[in-house]
């Protein structure tokens, strides 16, 4: 080759070995940013799942505690279930004690001079009406027909206003709503049983009923002052016990 020649190639090469070298560079560079941006994609991919597994997780948890909240509220629901058909039974007894007991007073004009009757008290036939009536609208209550018992009571309220079972009547008309969680009509007739009957030997249950009320309305504190009146005012009651284990469940 001619020095001629030879001159030419050495500044080509000079000349072109800058702009392959850039090109080169450029390339590893792309590979790089390649390599890096697949890296980047596959950890937030593997986040994702993790917290998508995470999610399941929790919701499975969930789930598990929404049947054991379930399942408690069953068997509350359950022995409450319980415990007021022994008081039903409990009253029906008494009922039954009642009406026989006039039935002999009625027979027995001694028995009847003792007891004090008053011209002004009503008739036997009146007294019977009333008991029928009472004894129907419980009997409803009993067969769990809540419907049938509510309407009952009331006709019971609107048609025998001044009888000794009235402010009865009215806890069970409360009762036959709580039943159904009917909350608001039932706190109407327990408090009427409270402000309308000082008297009244349902006056422990209807306030029991009115805490109750409130607990299942979420008004933990109302329920709380109404389940220690109950302990207070009514110590000796079988409400005070139940006011106990209700607040202990608080």
């Amino acid at each position: 080759m001619s020095r001629n020649a030879l001159a030419l190639a050495i500044a080509f090469l000079w000349v072109a070995s800058p702009s392959f070298a850039q090109s080169g560079l450029e390339q590893r560079v792309e590979r790089l940013e390649q390599q890096l941006d697949g890296s980047a994609l596959m950890s937030l991919m593997n986040q994702a799942e993790t917290l998508r597994g995470e999610v399941t997780t929790l919701r499975g948890e969930i789930e598990q505690l929404q049947r054991q909240i379930s399942d408690l509220k069953s068997q509350q629901r359950e022995i409450y279930l319980d415990l007021d058909d022994r008081l039903l039974k409990m009253e029906a007894g008494s009922v039954s004690e009642d009406t026989t007991t006039q039935q002999s007073m009625t027979s027995d004009p001694t028995a009847s001079e003792e007891a004090g009757r008053q011209d002004a008290e009503p008739s036997l036939s009146e007294d019977t009406t009333v008991r029928s009536d009472y004894d129907s609208a419980f009997a409803a209550l009993r067969q769990g027909d809540y419907d049938a018992a509510v309407a009952a009571f009331e006709e019971f309220l609107t048609d025998h206003p001044d009888s000794e079972l009235t402010a009865n009547a009215r806890y069970w008309l409360g009762e036959s709503h709580y039943v159904v969680r009917q909350f608001d009509q039932a706190l109407a007739h327990f408090q009427a049983v409270m402000d309308d009957y000082p008297e009244s030997n349902k006056r422990p249950d209807a306030l029991l009923k009115i805490g109750y009320v409130y607990y299942e309305q979420g008004q933990l504190d109302t329920a709380r002052e109404a389940l220690e009146q109950v302990i207070a005012e009514f110590p000796d009651a079988t409400a005070a016990n139940l006011a106990n284990q209700r607040l202990d469940q608080m």
